[in-house]
């Protein structure tokens, strides 16, 4: 069978079955001789007849095969292996600085075909490229680079690799002191001291905000919702007093790996005690490089979902596989809780 050819070349209206291609799913694609570089298969019935190679993966890309000169068609040349773990990069668009960052690594299951990635350590006003990079035990494959991603936001965060937290509603923000570390001698027969300076070069501070609700933040509700704010509040405290590391960022573009530390509370006015302020201190623990974000443990996993198509093409979310035994299952909560605010990467 070759696809979009019929049966005898009596055309489309002389076929047996309702359509070209008498199956409803096809697992299974064969080249016969011939010199290829790529091959792309798609469900997207709105790519038009031209013959150019797609820009990009997208959700109804079923394959996009480059074979690199060899007859492995795909981004790595395992030698023979699978597969076993997908890092994410990113680096600033058009930039001087081309370094790659790892941002992301999990590990890859061939139960899932989309992996959810949130990067919630970027500079705000920039944008940005990420990249997806397969491993193969030791190999390392091809960059599948996608299209700029422009970071802008409002306010005051900080984060960890789970958890997201605006600080924009009474934030404060003391003397932002920079702690250098020096020593001073006095000779007996010198009449000024002889001063040495160490490597020592970090940022400490105290931050206070108003921890509400979405509902009391916007405006959603007239009323507080005393019980609400109280576990909400709990849960910001329990987050500053994990013990992890968390980056602040501010709106001018200043982002900062600190500690946090002397978590304390103060109730809004008199009379107003179901809504309270929090502060806390913070001492900066180094650059957002690698090595910094690898040892405050701020390297981002993913989530994972499935997802396949109804017979028009059309993406449908409602089927998810149990790893454990291959079964398909019916939730969606990987995709709500990631779609809306992420990147999404198709792994084929």
């Amino acid at each position: 069978m070759i696809i979009g050819v019929d049966y005898f070349n009596y055309g489309f209206d002389q076929q047996f079955y309702d359509t070209p291609i008498p199956t409803s799913q096809l697992d299974e694609v064969m080249l016969g001789a011939g010199m290829y570089d790529e091959m792309f298969i798609s469900v997207d019935t709105d790519i038009d007849k031209k013959q150019e190679k797609p820009a990009q993966w997208t959700l109804k890309t079923i394959m996009d095969a480059t074979f690199n000169n060899s007859l492995e068609a795909g981004s790595i040349n395992g030698n023979g292996h699978i597969v076993t773990r997908l890092q994410v990069y990113r680096r600033e668009y058009r930039s001087t600085n081309t370094e790659w960052q790892l941002v992301s690594e999990f590990g890859y299951d061939k139960h899932y075909n989309l992996y959810t990635v949130i990067d919630r350590f970027v500079e705000n006003n920039k944008t940005y490229e990420y990249c997806v990079v397969p491993l193969a035990q030791e190999i390392m494959g091809d960059l599948l680079i996608g299209p700029p991603v422009d970071s802008t936001f409002e306010g005051m965060f900080i984060s960890d690799v789970d958890t997201n937290y605006s600080m924009n509603v009474d934030f404060k923000f003391s003397d932002l002191v920079y702690n250098t570390n020096m020593n001073k001698a006095v000779p007996l027969n010198g009449e000024y001291p002889i001063v040495t300076f160490g490597n020592s070069n970090y940022r400490t501070g105290t931050a206070t905000f108003l921890p509400l609700t979405p509902q009391s933040e916007f405006g959603y509700t007239n009323e507080i919702n005393a019980h609400d704010e109280f576990v909400n509040r709990q849960n910001v405290i329990s987050f500053l007093n994990n013990g992890r590391a968390k980056v602040m960022r501010r709106e001018d573009g200043d982002i900062m790996v600190v500690a946090t530390t002397n978590v304390h509370t103060t109730a809004k006015a008199e009379g107003l005690d179901s809504i309270s302020t929090v502060t806390f201190d913070f001492v900066e623990l180094g650059p957002l490089d690698y090595n910094t974000m690898e040892k405050a443990g701020l390297i981002a996993s993913a989530g994972k979902s499935v997802y396949t198509y109804d017979d028009d093409g059309n993406i449908v979310w409602n089927q998810e596989y149990d790893a454990n035994d291959g079964s398909k299952k019916s939730n969606e909560r990987y995709r709500n809780a990631f779609m809306k605010t992420s990147d999404n990467i198709k792994v084929g």
